[in-house]
């Protein structure tokens, strides 16, 4: 397993909800690459892409097995790859359930990471998409996702794509506040 930087920046976890789904973009995968769900066995495979993506966040397959509970069906139709044109996974995200708010037509977008060396090459966008639409065909009107403050990139990604700050409280808000100047894309929390 991969250590972790002597020094991490400070962050704080921060939620995003796409209150209009259906109006999420659709954005084509490059050509040669495709996105394909779990099959079995497909845990160390995410935990090698999960590994390879985050220095910060090195989970394991217990990590796995805790966040992703559920049968190889159920984790067949959530859990996605993004595979490059020589066939190896290289991201993933799933299109999961939101149980965090119990919110009935809620889905979350969960899990999301690119390895280190693919990062930055516009795989995000449509890799986001793509569980995006797989929300809406399991018939989910708004998504939930959870970041930290730390992965600008993916907190403009997410602007970008149509999610909005979700603050829970005051110390929320005051932590979008905080990111704001460093983002591509206006936010109000």
């Amino acid at each position: 397993m991969t250590s972790l930087p002597a020094e991490t920046p400070s962050h704080s976890d921060v939620w995003m909800l796409h209150p209009q789904l259906a109006q999420a973009p659709h954005v084509e995968l490059p050509h040669g690459y495709r996105m394909r769900f779990y099959q079995e066995g497909d845990v160390e495979t995410w935990v090698r892409v999960q590994q390879a993506a985050d220095p910060w966040h090195q989970p394991t397959t217990a990590t796995f097995e805790r966040a992703m509970p559920g049968d190889a069906d159920y984790l067949a139709q959530r859990v996605m790859f993004l595979v490059d044109p020589a066939g190896a996974a290289i991201g993933t995200i799933t299109a999961w359930n939101d149980t965090l708010f119990n919110r009935g037509d809620t889905g979350q977008i969960h899990w999301v990471a690119i390895v280190a060396a693919a990062q930055g090459q516009g795989l995000a966008k449509p890799m986001l998409s793509a569980a995006c639409a797989v929300l809406r065909a399991r018939g989910y009107h708004e998504a939930l996702l959870e970041t930290d403050t730390r992965r600008i990139p993916a907190l403009n990604l997410y602007l970008q794509s149509g999610f909005v700050p979700f603050p829970r409280h005051e110390a929320d808000r005051q932590t979008w506040r905080a990111v704001a100047p460093q983002l591509k894309y206006a936010c109000e929390a």
